[in-house]
């Protein structure tokens, strides 16, 4: 048994946070093994770990919730019917479907940027789908990487909106994100991400 954070307001409650960002206190910029264990403190920000995911979705079919904050205050979500993250020894392989929400689908963007069925990679393990480089040393966090990708909610904290590499929190359907094609303009950064679960059937 291991301690979580609960959310009880959002959508009907029940959720078990597995990620939370809101201040940038808490580096994301971490090794394969500080994912799999976990890092940040419950009442900061945090992220749960990959076995303890694991654990949650094992036992039970999740869904999942992403609930995300930009600095001008407009609040997106994206709800997952299906959410599930495999072992260590599958790479914590992510499954994921089932999209509805307000934010966009992210997640499965397109053929060429897909995270469904990815492998996990942080900076020191590659694992992901491209081949000249590790996307996780590349965009500074741990995640379901493509080559490399269309969302990325574990990249830098910025405080306002940034330039050049876009290692920032990323999620590639935000309304207003194809501004950010035009080398010179700043790219888009969030002030609060949730990841949540709770079973598929979940009775409000």
């Amino acid at each position: 048994m291991f301690p979580v954070f609960c959310d009880m307001k959002s959508s009907g409650g029940g959720w078990t946070l597995i990620q939370y960002r809101f201040d940038g206190s808490t580096s994301f910029n971490r090794t394969w093994d500080e994912y799999k264990n976990g890092f940040g403190p419950l009442i900061g920000e945090f992220w749960l770990g990959n076995d303890k995911i694991h654990l949650l979705t094992k036992a039970k079919n999740m869904s999942l919730r992403i609930e995300i904050e930009d600095f001008e205050g407009i609040k997106e979500y994206a709800h997952y019917d299906h959410f599930y993250v495999a072992n260590e020894s599958q790479q914590y392989r992510l499954s994921i479907g089932g999209y509805s929400g307000t934010a966009g689908n992210a997640m499965q963007f397109s053929k060429k940027y897909d995270h469904d069925q990815k492998l996990f990679t942080t900076p020191d393990r590659d694992n992901d789908q491209y081949p000249s480089g590790n996307c996780g040393a590349y965009y500074s966090s741990g995640w379901w990487f493509d080559a490399c990708m269309s969302a990325n909610l574990n990249g830098k904290y910025y405080q306002s909106k940034y330039k050049g590499v876009r290692n920032g929190i990323f999620w590639g359907t935000w309304h207003n994100i194809t501004m950010e094609y035009y080398p010179t303009n700043d790219r888009q950064s969030f002030k609060t991400v949730k990841m949540m679960i709770r079973p598929k059937n979940y009775a409000k």
